[in-house]
């Protein structure tokens, strides 16, 4: 089979929640194509059961989130990177909910019908601030983001494709810092029954 050249401006590795959010903030400045060994769905992210902890709610605050959150962590945790991390929380949910991932909810009580996020309690957080989607989370977030990047005509999935070595320019003997010019793959054959 001959080699097939593929040009792009921006490569991306994977196909978990990391790499198709890469792939759709990078899709307005350019072509972007998404490298997976399996199928697109097939990630850690689409096996993630569990939920998101953020601050949504008026009974939460970043202060409690961080201190749960160092706690325990016991010592292990940079509490900047915690904070970062906590105070993008938000932002984050939003931008999910923006690209259509629906997030379980339930009816607020004496609301006459009202709904708001069905937040749960887990480990060790002093609130409820776990964001799920029954028990499949993980399976909704990478369906909500598959489904934006097939809307983008800057994306490509390139799906049983291998990435055996990376091109950097210092292998090519070119002058200057060293840079990842590209990949080489292999595809993954399947046999016919």
């Amino acid at each position: 089979m001959p080699s097939e050249r593929k040009q792009c401006d921006f490569l991306v590795l994977g196909s978990g929640i990391a790499g198709l959010t890469f792939a759709l903030q990078v899709a307005p400045h350019g072509r972007v194509c998404i490298v997976t060994k399996k199928h697109r769905a097939e990630s850690n992210t689409n096996y993630a059961q569990g939920g998101i902890a953020a601050v949504t709610s008026k009974e939460d605050s970043f202060e409690m989130h961080v201190k749960d959150t160092l706690e325990a962590g016991a010592g292990l945790c940079n509490e900047a990177v915690v904070r970062t991390i906590v105070q993008e929380g938000p932002a984050r949910i939003a931008d999910l909910i923006a690209l259509g991932m629906k997030f379980s909810e339930r009816e607020v009580p004496r609301s006459r019908g009202a709904k708001e996020l069905d937040l749960g309690k887990e480990g060790g957080h002093s609130k409820r601030r776990i964001l799920h989607a029954k028990d499949v989370t993980g399976r909704e977030v990478e369906q909500a983001l598959l489904a934006a990047i097939a809307a983008q005509p800057n994306i490509e999935i390139f799906e049983n494709h291998f990435a055996i070595d990376l091109i950097v320019s210092h292998k090519l003997g070119l002058a200057g810092p060293n840079r990842c010019l590209g990949r080489m793959c292999s595809t993954k054959r399947t046999s016919a029954s």
